[in-house]
């Protein structure tokens, strides 16, 4: 596993020390560790390297480790915080920032190895939940078909049914659309008609009350009740695009 650890703190000893024990910890993984004595030079060093965990301390000269910690979550959404500081009083915003661990100096090898493993764990399940979540899984009598979410056209209730359309092929199963849609990526598909549910990323253009696509010559229909969200879907892409 690639891991690009942040280290942030004033104190040169407490680098140096947390630094030794990541290494000694982190060993059978793709490790750098990023070193910053302060929340600015940290926030610098970002801007040319992803962080997935941080270790801030939090009373510093400048910014703080709670305002730094505030920009890493802008910046990294799934990076894991942890706050070392010798001070109790700033627990409530650290918890506020969703932060992993509010730890108070001194920390101990054997307690700094217990958090390191419960960092992993959570990084092992936060890849496996990825990886998960980007495949639709049809489990027929027969076969098991995994269809990579960004490969699907869309989904169409036939009576009982359900057949989805993808560049992968196109598959019949029993199941409901209800049921089909609270499987998937809710930032990629929307219910767009009592009859069909659709991947927001393929379509070309809507067109009165029909939907269109980048690459396949079909078209599906777009009720008026479902109209407005895909149109705010497709507002929403091209601002991620950007």
């Amino acid at each position: 596993m690639k891991l690009n650890i942040a280290i942030c703190d004033d104190d040169t000893y407490h680098v140096e020390s947390i630094k030794e024990f990541l290494c000694q910890l982190t060993k059978e993984h793709d490790t750098v560790i990023i070193e910053a004595y302060s929340g600015e030079e940290l926030l610098d060093k970002a801007q040319n390297k992803s962080i997935n965990i941080a270790f801030l301390d939090i009373d510093m000269a400048g910014m703080n480790g709670i305002e730094v910690g505030k920009e890493i979550r802008k910046m990294f959404p799934e990076a894991i915080i942890v706050f070392l500081t010798g001070y109790k009083h700033y627990a409530l915003e650290a918890f506020n920032l969703e932060s992993f661990q509010y730890i108070i100096k001194p920390i101990t090898h054997s307690k700094f190895q217990s958090l390191v493993e419960k960092i992993m764990i959570r990084l092992k399940e936060k890849e496996s939940y990825k990886e998960q979540s980007r495949y639709f899984i049809i489990k027929n009598q027969k076969d098991v078909i995994k269809l990579e979410h960004n490969k699907i056209y869309f989904f169409e209730r036939q009576g009982k049914k359900v057949l989805v359309f993808s560049d992968q092929g196109s598959y019949e199963f029993r199941d409901t659309l209800k049921s089909v849609l609270i499987s998937l990526d809710n930032a990629l598909f929307v219910r767009c008609h009592h009859g069909f549910i659709v991947n927001t990323q393929k379509i070309l253009k809507v067109q009165g009350d029909m939907i269109m696509f980048n690459d396949i010559d079909k078209n599906i229909p777009i009720s008026r009740r479902y109209k407005p969200l895909i149109l705010e879907h497709l507002q929403n892409n091209i601002f991620r695009e950007k």
